[in-house]
C-alpha cells in the first residue's frame, strides 16, 4: 500500500463529491472553507474561458473575446458543450470580456443554474475599490444572467485601465493617477466590498487570484474574512516555485486553484514586445510546450492517457483543482476523464521534478516565476 494510494484515499475522505457526473464516473470536488457558505463544493475540473490569442487567422481555438464576433461565438459553443458533457464549473471573469457569450452558452445548454458552478472575477482591467467592486458585481450578474455567482474572485492584487475598460477607479486609494493611490489600502477596500457581496448572498464564496503570501497576510492583519480560494498559475514548469504559497494557503484553509495547468498550448502566435500581451516561451531545457515534455509522455503512454490528462491527474493528486481552457469537445471529455486512474509515487516525483520557468518581471510573462 503505497503513500500515493494512502494520499488518494485521504483525498476521497476529505473531499466532498460533486453531484455532476460524466457517464457513471462522479466528478469529485473540494469543500470550500473560510468565506464560503457551508457545504459549498468546488468541482475539481472547470472550464477556463480566458484566452490570450487575438490572431484573426486563428480565432479557433485561441480567441475567446466577444468584441471579435467569431470569438464570442466560439466561447458560447465551448460553454454549451462543456455543460452538455457533464462539466459544471465555468471559470469566467469580467476582464475576459466575454461574459455575455458565457451566458448564452449557459442558456443554450439547457442545464439548470443550480447544477452549474459559476466563477467570476472583479478587476484587473476593470477598476478596483469599494464602490467600483459593488458596481462591477451588479454588471457581472447582468452579463451572466444570474442573481448570484458561486465564487467571486479579486482577479489581481492591482488593476489598471485597458483599451476595453479605460475608466479609472472612483476610490482615491485605487486611482493610479491620484496622489492618494495606495495599493495595500486599495486591496483592503476592495476586499471589504467583497465581504459585503458575500454576506448579502450575491456570491456563495469569495476569494482572490494571483495573490502572494504578503497580500493574504494583509487581510489577516485587518481581521477580515479569509478567502476561500486563491487561483494562481500552477503546472509542471511552475510548481516547486509555487510550493511556499500553496503550503501557506493550505495551512489557512484557502483552496489553492491552478490556472494554466497545461501552460499555454493554445497560443501559437507571438505578440510584439510593444503589445500589452507580453508572451513567453518556455526556454530550454523545458519543452516549448509542456504537453511535449519527454518525461511526461512515457507516463501518459503507460496509463493509456494523453499528456494533458496525466498533468491534470498529477495536479489533482496534489489536492489542487484546475481550470484548463479548451474549445475542443474531445479535450473537454478527456479533461473530465482523469478520475479512473492514479499516478504512482515515482510518477508523481517525476512530474514534480521538472525544470522551473523563471523570468525577469515584468518584461517577460507573469506566469513564470520572478528570479528575485
Amino acid at each position: 500500500f503505497s503513500f500515493t494510494m494512502l494520499r488518494a484515499a485521504v483525498l476521497v475522505v476529505l473531499m466532498a463529491v460533486a453531484v455532476t457526473a460524466l457517464g457513471s464516473a462522479a466528478i469529485p470536488g473540494f469543500a470550500l472553507k473560510n468565506a464560503a457558505v457551508s457545504g459549498l463544493v468546488y468541482p475539481a475540473v472547470g472550464l477556463g474561458t480566458g484566452g490570450y490569442g487575438l490572431d484573426p487567422n486563428r480565432m479557433y481555438p485561441e480567441c475567446w473575446i466577444e468584441q471579435i464576433p467569431e470569438c464570442g461565438q466560439h466561447t458560447e459553443t465551448a460553454v454549451h458543450t462543456w455543460l452538455q458533457l457533464g462539466g459544471s464549473r465555468i471559470d469566467s471573469a469580467d476582464s475576459y470580456f466575454n461574459q455575455d457569450s458565457v451566458r448564452k452558452g449557459m442558456v443554450s445548454s439547457g442545464v439548470k443554474r443550480e447544477n452549474m458552478f459559476i466563477t467570476s472575477k472583479i478587476g484587473s482591467s476593470n477598476p478596483m475599490g469599494y464602490n467600483d467592486t459593488l458596481s462591477q458585481m451588479e454588471s457581472i450578474k447582468t452579463k451572466l444572467g444570474t442573481s448570484y455567482v458561486d465564487l467571486l474572485l479579486v482577479h489581481w492584487p492591482t488593476s489598471a485601465p485597458s483599451a476595453l475598460a479605460p475608466q479609472e477607479s472612483t476610490d482615491p486609494a485605487c486611482n493610479t493617477k491620484m496622489s492618494t493611490y495606495n495599493a495595500k489600502q486599495c486591496r483592503l477596500n476592495t476586499w471589504s466590498a467583497m465581504e459585503l457581496i458575500f454576506k448579502r448572498g450575491d456570491a456563495k464564496a469569495i476569494g482572490v487570484s494571483n495573490y502572494n503570501i504578503t497580500h493574504i497576510q494583509e487581510i489577516m492583519q485587518a481581521g477580515m474574512l479569509l478567502p476561500a480560494v486563491n487561483q494562481c498559475p500552477f503546472n509542471p514548469y511552475r510548481s516547486t516555485t509555487q510550493a511556499a504559497l500553496k503550503a501557506f494557503c493550505e495551512k489557512n484553509d484557502i483552496l489553492f486553484n491552478s490556472y494554466s495547468p497545461l501552460g499555454i498550448p493554445d497560443l501559437t502566435v507571438d505578440v510584439p514586445k510593444t503589445s500589452s500581451l507580453l508572451l513567453h516561451k518556455y526556454p530550454a531545457p523545458m519543452s516549448s510546450n509542456i504537453l511535449d515534455d519527454p518525461e511526461i509522455a512515457p507516463i501518459a503512454k503507460a496509463h493509456s492517457k494523453t499528456p494533458a490528462q496525466v498533468i491534470l491527474r498529477w495536479i489533482f493528486q496534489l489536492g489542487v483543482p484546475t481550470n484548463p481552457r479548451t474549445m475542443n469537445a474531445t479535450h473537454m471529455q478527456e479533461n473530465l476523464s482523469i478520475f479512473d486512474f492514479s499516478l504512482s509515487d515515482a510518477e508523481m516525483q517525476t512530474m514534480g521534478s521538472r525544470p522551473q520557468d523563471y523570468c525577469d518581471l515584468p518584461d517577460d510573462w507573469y506566469e513564470c516565476a520572478p528570479r528575485s
